[in-house]
């Protein structure tokens, strides 16, 4: 028996096939904008950090089988995948989204579209954050806002782009459509070409994405060795507020009192007239993981603590200086540590001013300890007894502070594909105060170390960076470890720990894919 489908059915159906399409169409132009506005402030492309994800879920068996088997065409498909993948949600999305299929005033289509965008908005943002959890960059404050933004523009241009299609496509289904807005031909003309340019545009960009990935132009996350001096406004951030202080200047005031002879109050301008000194040191964040990015090297520029504490004339029953700063931290240093000469009070981070965000009017820089040591926007200074647990302290975290010593392979990226033979390899080391000596890399698991070709000091008291070239003969995948010697001859321990209670600890390690 022969059912015969009315028009009612079929309406629906060219309707939902409308709106599929449209949700995967408009996500390919989402995809082409994110991508474009790569390098920008709000975070990595959305392909990016798919691929990404992709990459670091392969097995490593899988991930050699795929790079032997498909050798230079792996990564194309890889983004292709990724872009069908996520043009499949992006139809499911839509088919969520009945109101695309309704006649309305111009002022409730917008309502609809901003309900639509923030309905994409949450499940995009919730697979932004989980990439960059589940990645070596840190989450802060910063990278969190970045976050929402950027895909709050990916959700608009979604959403935008799925109102602007679908009519193109139920025109070109259907001569006739009863739930669809009327148009004049001459409308209906522009906003069909005008749809179809701005897929085959996006389309067209993604395509030239998938040939520069097969010409080895784009290798996952943006792999590059740091600048020996890091840019005050690349400089990693990390603070326990969700809003900074911003202390004013001619207000500040840093007073120096408890178990001294001379109790004393400076002033911004005071610190001004004061001798200073200008010194490289590199500061990294406690909670940094294996690999991580919380780490920034800058040339400080301040008054020695020490000079302040003579003023001041510390007692002999003095243990600690317990620290105040304008947010309410509070932290700790041994008085041994901080009659060093290397202990500043600065107010000047790569020849400019502190901004608020790196702790202005001043901050410590202690080298050797974590930030947690390094206190912004400090205030107060008392000399105590006993033991003084600070902010972190209290919950759970080191008192001692000291740097564990790590080494990083920032060239090539994980997973990175490259030809055979000369292979660019370099990153950073770093051990505090105690220096390094030496860099080595494995290739066989640890099993056998050769040093790297060259280290580059920057100064006693910043990290290292270190290159070398790596000749790979055979085809496959391959992992490399790092590793570091101190200035005091101690090995950098393959022990893996996580950051609390007193820094990571363990070798950093990349995969490589040679083809």
């Amino acid at each position: 028996m022969t059912v015969k489908m009315d028009d009612s059915t079929r309406t629906n159906r060219t309707e939902t096939r409308a709106l599929f399409l449209s949700g995967c169409l408009a996500t390919l132009v989402m995809l082409a904008l994110s991508l474009a506005r790569r390098g920008a402030p709000a975070g990595d492309p959305l392909i990016q950090l798919a691929a990404q994800t992709a990459l670091k879920a392969l097995p490593t068996g899988l991930f050699s089988f795929l790079l032997e088997s498909l050798r230079s065409f792996a990564k194309p498909l890889l983004v292709v995948g990724v872009v069908v993948g996520m043009g499949i949600v992006g139809g499911g999305m839509a088919l969520l989204q009945p109101s695309l299929m309704e006649v309305m005033t111009v002022r409730r289509r917008i309502v609809r579209l901003i309900s639509m965008a923030i309905g994409a908005w949450f499940p995009l943002a919730f697979f932004v954050l989980l990439a960059e959890a589940n990645s070596e960059t840190a989450l802060t404050n910063r990278s969190l806002i970045d976050i929402g933004v950027s895909s709050a523009i990916d959700a608009f241009v979604f959403a935008l782009a799925a109102y602007l299609i679908y009519p193109a496509l139920i025109s070109a289904f259907a001569r006739q459509s009863t739930r669809v807005d009327s148009f004049d031909q001459g409308r209906r003309r522009l906003l069909v070409g005008g749809a179809t340019a701005l897929v085959a545009i996006s389309a067209g960009y993604l395509g030239k994405l998938v040939v520069d990935v097969r010409k080895g132009a784009i290798g996952g996350k943006k792999a590059g060795i740091p600048t020996a001096i890091t840019p005050q406004s690349q400089f990693y951030v990390v603070s326990k507020n969700v809003l900074d202080p911003d202390p004013d200047v001619d207000r500040w005031a840093l007073h120096i009192s408890g178990l001294v002879a001379n109790p004393m109050t400076l002033a911004y301008v005071d610190l001004a007239g004061m001798a200073s000194v200008e010194q490289p040191t590199t500061l990294t964040c406690i909670s940094n993981k294996i690999g991580g990015d919380l780490v920034s090297n800058g040339v400080w520029r301040g008054v020695r603590l020490v000079d302040l504490l003579t003023r001041a004339g510390v007692q002999p029953d003095a243990v600690d200086l317990a620290l105040y700063a304008a947010d309410g931290y509070t932290e700790s240093i041994p008085v041994t540590r901080a009659m060093g000469e290397d202990v500043l009070l600065a107010v000047q981070l790569n020849g400019e001013p502190l901004n608020a965000t790196h702790g202005a009017p001043a901050r410590l820089i202690v080298p050797g300890k974590y930030g947690i040591k390094n206190v912004k926007w400090i205030e107060r200074i008392d000399l105590v007894a006993g033991d003084f647990r600070g902010y972190w302290q209290q919950r759970g975290w080191t008192e001692d502070g000291t740097i564990q010593t790590f080494s990083r392979i920032d060239l090539p990226s994980n997973r990175a594909v490259v030809e055979r033979g000369a292979v660019e390899l370099g990153g950073i080391a770093y051990a505090g105060d105690r220096g390094i000596t030496a860099v080595e890399l494995s290739f066989d698991g640890g099993t056998s170390w050769q040093a790297v070709d060259e280290i580059q000091q920057i100064s006693a008291l910043s990290w290292v960076i270190w290159r070398s070239t790596w000749n790979a003969q055979t085809a496959g995948a391959y992992r490399v470890l790092a590793r570091a010697t101190d200035g005091n001859g101690e090995v950098q321990t393959s022990s893996r720990r996580d950051p609390i209670p007193s820094g990571a600890t363990g070798y950093h390690s990349i995969e490589i894919g040679v083809i």
